[in-house]
């Protein structure tokens, strides 16, 4: 079973219920990955500090000047400078100069993330952190998960729960993609919502049931009833309302009896 939590948008308090849900589950099943790797903050939430494994990732195509004729205007992000050497950080591997001239240029692979695992407790925790300026991508997402799913098989545990991705772009994609089920946290805000409602788009296309959450719900409690009846009305079954809480702290650890107390996490872990 795969189960994840997504949000739509960035800030919404997808990790601090990924977080307290991991505290439900009982851990000799539980596999986790963090799957927002440009922001990875769910081992710090559960107070996972030391990995226990780093592997590179070779997952940016750049192209390499190996000399001869070029030409810098060639390059549509202008990553060519004049002198033919490509500037490794504009490039998107797109392969035109080494199209234009097979010669003078060739594509490579070079690093551009780590993937790294902790243990919370005896918990796997699987995520990745990117280099410096580089972006992240549906590639490393979908090793993550496929690492998750590997480490899930070796130690015959049966739970994934992944922390999604910001956003709605290709690693939202790939983190939703291969889920059984999922936990969709509803911002109390009007992006929050517009944002949870598109990603509503994304997992009906993929046909997977979801549960939903609305967090911070006191700081506008007369959209909660409308919010409530609109994701109902999506197909979402509603599982409770988190209050704004003054002890969440971003880099230390969630305080996931607080959270928890407000969600039906039980209507969860019966599908699970």
């Amino acid at each position: 079973m795969i189960a994840v939590v997504l949000s739509g948008k960035g800030g919404a308090g997808k990790t601090t219920v990924a977080a307290a849900v991991a505290h439900a589950v009982p851990e000799n099943r539980l596999v986790l990955a963090d799957a927002d790797v440009d922001t990875p903050n769910l081992a710090l939430a559960l107070g996972a500090t030391r990995p226990e494994k780093r592997e590179d990732w070779l997952g940016k195509l750049v192209a390499e000047y190996v000399g001869g004729g070029f030409d810098p205007k060639i390059c549509p992000l202008g990553a060519i400078k004049k002198d033919g050497s490509v500037q490794e950080m504009l490039c998107g591997g797109c392969g035109v100069c080494a199209k234009k001239f097979p010669s003078s240029y060739r594509l490579k692979r070079i690093k551009n993330a780590e993937v790294i695992e902790y243990r919370w407790g005896e918990v796997p925790l699987i995520t990745a952190e990117l280099e410096p300026g580089c972006s992240g991508s549906g590639d490393i997402i979908t090793k993550i998960t496929d690492d998750a799913k590997t480490t899930a098989e070796v130690e015959k545990r049966n739970i994934i729960l992944i922390d999604a991705a910001a956003g709605l772009g290709c690693p939202i994609i790939a983190s939703v993609r291969s889920a059984d089920l999922a936990i969709l946290v509803v911002d109390n805000t009007l992006t929050g919502v517009s944002d949870a409602e598109r990603a509503v788009l994304l997992l009906n296309h993929f046909q997977i049931p979801f549960y939903f959450v609305i967090n911070r719900w006191d700081l506008a409690p007369e959209r909660v009833e409308k919010i409530t009846a609109r994701f109902k009305a999506l197909g979402g079954e509603y599982i409770g309302k988190i209050p704004y809480i003054q002890k969440l702290t971003v880099g230390c650890p969630v305080p996931a009896d607080e959270v928890l107390k407000h969600i039906n996490v039980e209507a969860f872990l019966k599908r699970i």
